[in-house]
């Protein structure tokens, strides 16, 4: 495991798809450690797809490719190219492992910089080829433990979000999960949600943040402990616990990009909310976790 710090908070990483391991603020874990019977994995990176394929499968140039949910960055091994005691960079690049379900070459680089408390993270999309367009898309998929003691209960915590408002919502249908981004309902958050289990009995909230600065809080019901999900120019923010498994889990997730929609055809050219580079291209994408 990585560590970085300050004398506020802690963190781990583990180099296997550069996955936060590790939330340490005030001497209590803030970060969800896995379990098997409900979810496994902890704060993966979502690359380079967002979300469930239809029939787990694309097309592209006329080739059939298969790939599971959320893309192969979250299993694949990423390698260090920087460290100092509050920052780490490490970065991934196309293999044959990764060409055979996604043929593009790329270079995916992850920051994590602890200041004052908070963690920044940055995700740098680079298409190095010479001339193909890179077609790809980006999340953050972090779990944090709800509630955060014994002495609570998951239905006693709550999630505000600010600007408080009412957003557009985008449904997820089964099977799939698939989206169905052409009938947007709405969802309210000018107060704060009372968690329940069964808000997630259709997957996750999808909020439509229109690439403009959202900040998502989990909190006690005094509002004395909890933590900040701060976004910058994301398109949409996920806020899923697995359903029935009733975990004391909830996951609050950045995403520049979304599954596939109930009316996909399959065609990556095709595919909703995907961004693309041309060669030579680089993006960057934020947000910054704040326990507290």
């Amino acid at each position: 495991m990585i560590t970085i710090q300050d004398t506020n908070l802690i963190v781990k990483i583990d180099p296997l798809g550069a996955q936060l391991h590790s939330l340490v603020h005030a001497g209590q874990e803030y970060l969800w450690q896995g379990d098997p019977s409900s979810w496994k994995r902890q704060a993966p990176i979502l690359f380079p797809f967002v979300g469930r394929l239809k029939d787990d499968q694309y097309e592209y140039r006329g080739m059939t490719y298969h790939q599971t949910q959320h893309g192969f960055a979250r299993d694949e091994m990423f390698e260090v190219v920087n460290q100092r005691a509050n920052q780490v960079t490490l970065i991934l690049k196309d293999n044959n492992r990764t060409r055979a379900a996604y043929p593009f070459t790329f270079e995916l680089v992850v920051t994590y910089q602890v200041t004052n408390g908070k963690l920044s993270v940055t995700y740098q999309v680079t298409n190095p080829s010479d001339d193909q367009q890179l077609i790809y898309a980006i999340g953050a998929h972090p779990g944090f433990n709800v509630p955060l003691t014994d002495q609570e209960r998951f239905e006693e915590m709550r999630v505000t979000v600010n600007p408080a408002k009412v957003y557009s919502q985008i449904k997820l249908i089964a099977p799939g999960p698939l989206n169905d981004l052409e009938h947007p309902q709405t969802i309210d958050f000018r107060s704060p949600l009372q968690l329940r289990h069964d808000l997630f009995n259709q997957d996750a909230l999808i909020l439509d943040a229109k690439e403009q600065p959202v900040t998502v809080t989990i909190s006690d019901a005094d509002g004395q402990h909890g933590v900040h999900v701060i976004t910058d120019n994301n398109k949409l923010i996920g806020i899923w616990s697995p359903f029935p498994a009733k975990a004391n889990l909830l996951c609050i997730e950045p995403w520049w990009g979304i599954a596939d929609g109930i009316n996909s055809d399959g065609q990556l050219t095709h595919k909703q909310l995907m961004d693309r580079l041309q060669p030579g291209q680089q993006r960057q994408y934020h947000f910054a976790i704040q326990p507290f």
